[in-house]
């Protein structure tokens, strides 16, 4: 006995929804064979185009499923039969489904009207209404025919890429299933390629699977509960499980362990949506193409599948924004805590959150959601959540204008208010600034923004000036020569600008005769800066003693 006819065998035991698995197995609508002119569109200008349009591809799919494909199952056949199967679905008017359940939702509908249709009397297809009689009637017949003695109705659809074509309705799609159980136990009354078919390939998988080895499975394997077979349910479970371990796994390996650098972390964090992205397809692939699960499950597979990937997709944007960010920082020629940094930190995370709103809003739509009515809901409640966050907005736009002036950076020495100090942090919110006394000072950005800046790193050389006091008893010549040397010594320092180095008599005191010493020395360096003032001070002490006199404490 050979493998079809056991099947034909098994298909006689009960009655059989004859298009049921070809439309499932094919994971994709079925159809009629190829026209001879392939880019010629379909004809559904009237309810008997359509009617004879939609049995033709159900009697294509069966009849090409039942001579090449149960016989030689290849991915070239499978693509073949994907070809086939465009006009079915193309019959079923869909636009009321979300276009993520639509192949799944259509290819189900589309089996269960098959089937019903194989199993009702028809009326002949020349009684059918063409496009001429159509037309002829009133506004409402015009638009709608419904079969005799059923609810199974065809529309006209105004709007869309069918506008003008005869679709099966809304109504009849939603009850397609109903309408199959009502009639599964008729005979089968219209000419069919074949019979037993439908338990052939209700069982069947996809090229991955022969079906010699479903057919030498145990009986119990191929028992129906749930609406699938029980070897489909245990294939279910294990990729199920593989499926959660590797999210798991991958969900472990985002964490971010301490002494890593920012730009590690960032990597860290990006495995886990990427590892969703990557796998939920693939897992969706081999469940509803090689395991060929059905009905309503392969539906909610379908669905949840996709708002899965488009939220993973949408995680895999948020957090990619992070890794380009600390890439860009790591350059030797930002500071990690600068306002540059903060600021390209900042235009990253706003870009990669406004790309996962992007792929949310798509999912969304893919999932029926009306995406409008949400945004405008989101602009009223931003509206509010900007006026309740007032000053964290101004401490932000402060940010963002320390960034454009840059009156300090980090690591300047500056005077802020009562902060002397250097930099440690240029934040969004704030910059930090620790004082003399190791003391650290954070002031708000927003009020950083009113106080003037003094910028002490931004000199270009640092002033010295001193006033040195000799003894009033010493003589005019004594004087002069202190007032001479001091002066040598200024012009022959190789850090001091000698066209700005002056030693001048400045007053007379009581107790002391006061010489003023102004220069600058030529470095922004605080240390070199104390080295060379140490310098300067041990050279006057030694022009004084030199002339013979001495420095005086009045």
């Amino acid at each position: 006995m050979t493998a079809t006819t056991k099947w034909a065998t098994r298909a006689a035991r009960g009655p059989l929804l004859a298009m049921a698995a070809a439309l499932v197995l094919v994971a994709a609508p079925a159809s009629a064979e190829a026209p001879s002119r392939p880019l010629q569109p379909a004809d559904r200008s009237s309810p008997r185009a359509t009617l004879k349009r939609f049995l033709e591809a159900g009697d294509a799919v069966m009849r090409y499923t039942a001579d090449v494909y149960v016989h030689d199952q290849t991915r070239a056949g499978f693509d073949h039969l994907l070809a086939l199967g465009d006009d079915a679905v193309r019959c079923l008017d869909l636009q009321q489904i979300a276009p993520a359940a639509r192949r799944k939702m259509g290819r189900s509908a589309a089996i269960a009207l098959f089937s019903a249709l194989t199993r009702i009397a028809l009326p002949p297809l020349e009684d059918v209404p063409d496009a001429q009689q159509m037309a002829a009637g009133k506004d409402a017949a015009a638009r709608r025919w419904t079969i005799p003695d059923t609810e199974i109705t065809l529309i006209r659809v105004d709007s869309g890429p069918e506008a003008g074509d005869f679709l099966f309705s809304p109504d009849t799609v939603a009850r397609a299933e109903e309408f199959a159980q009502r009639t599964h136990a008729l005979p089968v009354k219209r000419p069919v390629p074949t019979r037993w078919l439908g338990a052939m390939l209700a069982e069947g998988g996809g090229w991955w699977i022969p079906y010699a080895w479903i057919h030498a499975q145990p009986a119990w394997l191929r028992a129906t509960i749930g609406g699938q077979v029980v070897w489909k349910w245990l294939a279910l479970a294990v990729l199920g499980a593989a499926y959660a371990v590797i999210l798991a796994f991958a969900f472990r390996r985002s964490g971010s362990p301490e002494g890593q650098s920012p730009l590690a972390r960032a990597l860290r964090r990006l495995v886990f949506p990427v590892t969703v992205v990557v796998v939920t397809p693939a897992f969706v692939w081999l469940t509803l193409v090689q395991v060929n699960v059905v009905s309503h499950l392969a539906v909610a597979i379908e669905i949840a599948a996709t708002a899965v990937g488009f939220m993973g997709a949408a995680g895999a944007s948020a957090r990619l924004a992070p890794v380009v960010a600390e890439a860009l920082v790591a350059s030797p020629r930002i500071a990690a805590e600068s306002v540059d940094a903060h600021l390209i930190r900042l235009t990253s995370r706003v870009l990669g959150f406004a790309g996962a709103l992007v792929l949310l809003s798509i999912g969304a739509d893919r999932l029926g959601i009306p995406v409008y009515g949400i945004v405008a809901g989101v602009s009223v409640g931003g509206l509010a959540v900007a006026l309740a966050t007032q000053p964290t907005l101004e401490n932000l736009i402060a940010g963002l204008n320390l960034f454009a002036d840059k009156p300090i950076r980090v690591g300047d020495r500056c005077k802020v208010g009562d902060a002397n100090g250097t930099v440690l942090a240029i934040g969004i919110r704030s910059t930090r600034i620790r004082n003399a006394d190791r003391t650290v000072t954070t002031v708000p950005n927003s009020s950083l923004a009113k106080m003037s800046i003094v910028n002490l790193s931004a000199r270009d050389r640092m002033p010295f000036k001193t006033t040195v006091g000799i003894s009033r008893e010493s003589t005019q010549e004594q004087v002069r020569a202190v007032l001479a040397g001091l002066q040598a010594l200024l012009d022959s320092h190789p850090k001091l600008d000698a066209g700005e180095a002056r030693a001048r008599l400045a007053a007379l005191g009581a107790n002391s005769l006061d010489i003023e010493i102004s220069a600058d020395v030529m470095t922004t360096s605080s240390a070199e800066f104390q080295a060379v003032r140490e310098e300067l001070l041990l050279g006057v002490l030694a022009v004084v003693e030199r002339c013979g006199t001495s420095t005086s404490t009045g």
